[in-house]
């Protein structure tokens, strides 16, 4: 989800590519025809790396430069938008949307793969929407992530806002769909998948194309939908269909090509590929796991360091901060915090220890308590005090006899 409270319409990014892809591709294919394909997340402006300011690969649909592409097709009298993707910002969705539905040739959008949240707004420009068997459209509910704080009177504005977005979305569909606003919006807010035939019994779709399109799975914890070839984030989605097939960690070969080298083209059919098979006939699938792989790491590591950064002013020790970050053994905040402990209560340790010794070293414990309140003089001195007052006191009383 985005950071902002930006209305949103789907989830997580979209699986990287070995190299950065262009998040669109609009191309004149004939005298009078053009071709638009949107492929990947939708974004309101393309990533960056966060360490590099350089553009983070993969597929990404976002509106830089949109217009300017679009006078390649301008003009035709026949223009076909591909789409494979699950949506992302909606007001980037809105644009493109608007953007494509202004071109005054006549438009075809064929849902290749999947067409969902955002997606399925930008698919409803089209003058025809074709879909597959196995095509998807799905719509919902527009949702924001929020990062600050917030009264009472700011939730409000922000509830009107989100539900001003969500009639606007549902006004779309009903342009195309004819249904009323308030049922779209019912079927958004219950997450609607629609599957080939669905989509055009609902309004979303006008023509089935032969075949059975796109091969659609899905991961066993639900988090990523392979369409076509291209890995979904679909996290925070809730209503996949059913009838999708389950995927394992491993891929498996496409169909009607047998597994060759590295021993592949003896190996049982439901024997996991090695590395090696992995690479040689998925190359790209190949590079975008590691691609991943790295940006997970970053970020876990970024996390990391802004971890120990917030408890450094309590740690209190310089080098021990440095250490934790970048040294040899580096940990994580957690384990910064208990060295810290472990490091004070060696110091206390300590400091008791050395003030035994110094008490030992004293002689303290070789003198004895004073008598008479510390005065000085024994017992003997003060029993002859006290007989010399009284002889006094007799001499005095007697006249001077004794």
């Amino acid at each position: 989800m985005k950071t902002s409270n930006t209305p949103r319409l789907c989830a997580g990014p979209q699986v990287v590519q070995q190299t950065p892809t262009k998040f669109w591709n609009i191309a004149s294919v004939g005298e009078d025809s053009g071709e638009i394909v949107l492929y990947g997340d939708v974004v309101a402006r393309q990533p960056v790396d966060w360490w590099t300011g350089e553009p983070e690969p993969g597929l990404y649909i976002a509106p830089e430069s949109f217009m300017e592409d679009l006078a390649a097709v301008k003009g035709k009298s026949n223009i076909t938008i591909k789409i494979n993707s699950t949506g992302g910002d909606l007001y980037t969705g809105i644009a493109i949307h608007n953007a494509i539905k202004g071109l005054s040739g006549h438009k075809v959008v064929i849902v290749e793969g999947i067409a969902a949240s955002a997606a399925s707004v930008i698919a409803c420009a089209g003058d025809e929407v074709q879909v597959y068997p196995g095509s998807m459209v799905m719509i919902h509910g527009v949702a924001g992530l929020l990062m600050d704080y917030y009264t009472l009177a700011d939730l409000k504005k922000l509830q009107k806002d989100f539900d001003a977005s969500e009639r606007a979305i549902a006004e779309i569909y009903h342009a195309k769909t004819g249904i009323a606003v308030e049922q779209l919006r019912t079927m958004m807010t219950r997450e609607t998948w629609m599957v080939g035939q669905e989509a055009i019994d609902n309004g979303f779709a006008d023509t089935l194309l032969e075949g059975d399109g796109p091969d659609v799975s899905v991961s066993a914890d639900k988090q990523v939908l392979l369409v076509a070839g291209i890995r979904h984030n679909i996290k925070g989605l809730h209503n996949v269909p059913s009838t999708i097939r389950i995927n394992s960690i491993h891929a498996a070969p496409a169909a009607g090509n047998k597994p060759t080298g590295n021993g592949g083209e003896n190996r049982k059919e439901d024997e996991p590929m090695t590395l090696e098979e992995m690479r040689a006939q998925h190359p790209d699938l190949v590079a975008q796991i590691e691609q991943q792989a790295v940006a997970n790491a970053i970020a876990q590591e970024r996390a990391r360091i802004e971890a120990i950064d917030s408890i450094a002013a309590s740690v209190g020790d310089a080098q021990l901060v440095r250490d934790a970050k970048y040294g040899e053994s580096t940990c994580t905040a957690e384990q910064l915090a208990l060295k810290a402990m472990q490091k004070q209560a060696a110091l206390g340790a300590k400091h008791l220890k050395d003030a035994a010794n110094d008490n030992a070293e004293s002689g303290a414990a070789d003198v004895g308590a004073a008598p008479n309140g510390g005065e000085e003089g024994s017992e003997a001195d003060d029993k002859a005090k006290v007989d010399a007052i009284v002889g006094i006191y007799n001499t005095t009383k007697n006249g001077g006899k004794k």
